[in-house]
């Protein structure tokens, strides 16, 4: 008899076919026509974990025990300093650096992990970061997002598939 892989027809998801998608506060789908594919991003992350609480009782016979606290979530990437030839700006580094220059303009920000994929959605601060000027590479902005106390909370997202044609 043949022996068949525990990883057969499974693949791994590629970095390149994640998508970050950003749009105006109180979007609800990455298919929202206000909604962009932020394309001038780079490094993409997200920060998805528990804070942990100190649980430990008499029982424990002084080894600490944890629970679960209140979950942290941050998003953190690299906005190059682009411009276009007339001077302006791409629509997603405009509006991610208008985020970041006031205090009252949070941002609807989508993560997939594919195409159709699925992450995080939610209503983010960008809290502004580092500028960095290194050598002869691009000017970029380090910048981290939390989630804005003014907007819709974070929460998990499963995207709706295309339909093929």
């Amino acid at each position: 008899m043949p022996e068949t892989s525990a990883l057969e027809g499974q693949y791994l998801t590629m970095g390149f076919e994640g998508k970050f998608f950003i749009g105006p506060k109180g979007c609800t789908s990455h298919t929202d026509p206000a909604m962009i594919l932020a394309d001038s991003v780079r490094n993409p992350k997200y920060s998805y974990k528990y804070s942990e609480v100190d649980a430990t009782l008499r029982r424990h016979e002084g080894i600490k025990a944890y629970m679960k606290g209140l979950l942290d979530v941050s998003v953190s990437f690299t906005l190059p300093n682009l411009k276009n030839d007339a001077g302006g700006r791409p629509a997603d580094v405009a509006l991610m650096l208008e985020s970041m220059q006031t205090r009252r303009t949070p941002i609807t920000i989508i993560m997939l992990d594919e195409e159709d994929g699925e992450g995080l959605i939610g209503d983010f601060e960008l809290l502004g970061g580092d500028k960095t000027e290194e050598d002869d590479n691009l000017q970029e902005w380090e910048i981290e997002a939390k989630p804005s106390a003014a907007g819709r909370k974070v929460k998990w997202y499963k995207a709706p598939a295309t339909p093929t044609p």
